[in-house]
């Protein structure tokens, strides 16, 4: 392979790469965890015990059989994320400062829809069927930022089909199972420093007179890709007493093979006639985590409930990220993701005001798989053990931190059968996370750190027939 292949794969890379791991979402790494507006108010703690309506198919499929009538229940989460970054150093491929801003507000508003409907199918059985998005959102960058070639616009979208049923076995047992069906999207743009491309295949003077310099000639990079696969949810309820549940749930990895395209304009002449920099297939494997959850549920008084949740989310299963060009001559890009597993802890009260009202709060800490960025595959000096062409962990697309949560939410029964829900929570997601990245493509390296923060605001309604 010779360096102007090089220089393609390893830039392709790093775009879908960013592609597969984009926006920052509002769950370790590009999680959601945004799956009901009740459980929201809380935190989400204790969703895998809670029981109480039909998003149990989310949370524990087994906690339907609590549930005594049929019920549709459909929400909305709006999420504000806002990052903002703050520069020590951005130089490009010559070690002359990068042109540009910092990039400006990065988030963008969006958020994670859900439908779930359950069925009684007699004393012991009941179905249900659920609609949500368990991972996305985006990020975006001023088109003219230091960040311009490694990330202009990330995003992502999957959504997953969840039949369910769940087996009552006695009054204090219950089992549930499900088959996920999720399909997946996604999106990326970014420069290309052609000048820079030329500068490390060639050499300085004969690109300066091709008027090829760092930062003289950018081109643009989009691709899009999507894919599906399937897995399964499971998990058990276990009724303790009258006022305490503990429940268990678990959610498989899913593999998702993605197909889609690539395209490059304002190409300059000495690259147009490559097969490198033309239009092209792309394919690519994402395995999105198994996710596993303990609650408890506790009922301390006629008004006061107690929850409590621990959640661990296997983001060490994406450990390597394979993507395949259709080109003629381009090798296959292999990435090694260096994600670590992450654990989720929260606590919640709810309090019943009366038969309409139910107020509720909760606090929660979201570790990131982010790992150190020190450490040995996350920096810039060549290690025997990593084969990262790409500094894989906190990229520009995904400034990810530790979240800290703090939660407020209420229900309203309208009637004996209809009932509104509204949630709010606001994430701290630090005031300085490191970032210290070197763009392969072009040896642009950009030092600093981000400040984070997010807000969400969920509203949902749920009938019961």
């Amino acid at each position: 392979m010779n360096n102007k292949q090089t220089a393609l794969w390893t830039l392709t890379a790093a775009g879908v790469l960013a592609a597969l791991v984009p926006g920052l979402a509002c769950a370790a790494n590009f999680q959601l965890t945004e799956q009901s507006v009740t459980s929201l108010g809380r935190a989400h703690s204790g969703g895998a015990a809670e029981a109480e309506d039909s998003s149990s198919i989310w949370y524990n499929p087994a906690g339907l059989t609590n549930l005594n009538d049929s019920e549709i229940m459909g929400g909305y989460s709006l999420i504000r994320f806002g990052a903002n970054f703050t520069k020590t150093s951005a130089t490009d491929a010559t070690g002359q400062p990068l042109s540009g801003g910092n990039g400006g507000s990065v988030g963008k508003l969006g958020g994670p829809f859900f439908v779930y409907y359950s069925r009684p199918l007699n004393d012991q059985w009941t179905f249900g069927f659920g609609v949500n998005t368990p991972f996305g959102l985006a990020t975006h960058y001023d088109e003219d930022s230091i960040f311009r070639y490694q990330a202009i616009y990330s995003g992502v979208a999957v959504v997953n089909y969840n039949p369910t049923l769940a087996w009552k076995i006695n009054d204090q047992f219950s089992f549930g199972f499900g088959i996920d069906y999720s399909t997946m999207t996604v999106k990326l743009t970014n420069d290309v420093d052609f000048g820079a491309i030329c500068f490390g295949q060639v050499n300085p003077a004969t690109c300066t007179a091709l008027g090829l310099t760092p930062q003289g000639h950018d081109g643009f990079f989009s691709a899009q890709a999507s894919g599906n696969g399937t897995g399964f949810n499971l998990g058990g309820l276990w009724n303790i007493n009258s006022t305490s549940r503990l429940g268990l749930s678990y959610r498989s990895a899913i593999d998702h093979t993605l197909t889609g395209g690539a395209s490059f304009t304002n190409v300059p002449t000495a690259f147009s006639t490559q097969a490198q920099f033309q239009a092209q297939g792309v394919t690519a494997k994402f395995k999105s985590p198994a996710i596993t959850s303990l609650s408890y549920v506790t009922q301390l008084n006629d008004q006061w409930t107690l929850s409590a949740d621990y959640s661990y989310t296997g983001w060490s299963s994406f450990d390597k990220l394979d993507i395949q060009f259709a080109n003629p001559g381009t090798k296959d890009a292999i990435v090694d993701e260096g994600l670590s597993n992450s654990n989720r802890y929260a606590v919640g009260l709810d309090w019943r005001y009366n038969d309409e009202w139910t107020f509720r709060g909760g606090v929660a800490l979201d570790k990131t798989p982010v790992p150190d960025p020190t450490a040995p595959c996350n920096t810039i000096a060549f290690n025997p053990k990593c084969t990262n062409d790409i500094n894989a962990s906190r990229t520009a697309r995904l400034p990810d931190g530790d979240r800290d949560w703090i939660a407020f939410g209420a229900t309203w029964r309208v009637t004996q059968h209809s009932q509104w829900d509204i949630g709010y929570a606001h994430l701290f997601l630090g005031s300085s996370l490191d970032f210290n990245q070197t763009n392969a493509a072009g040896d642009d390296h950009i030092v600093g750190t981000f400040k984070a923060d997010a807000d969400i605001l969920g509203v949902s309604y749920r009938y019961k027939f």
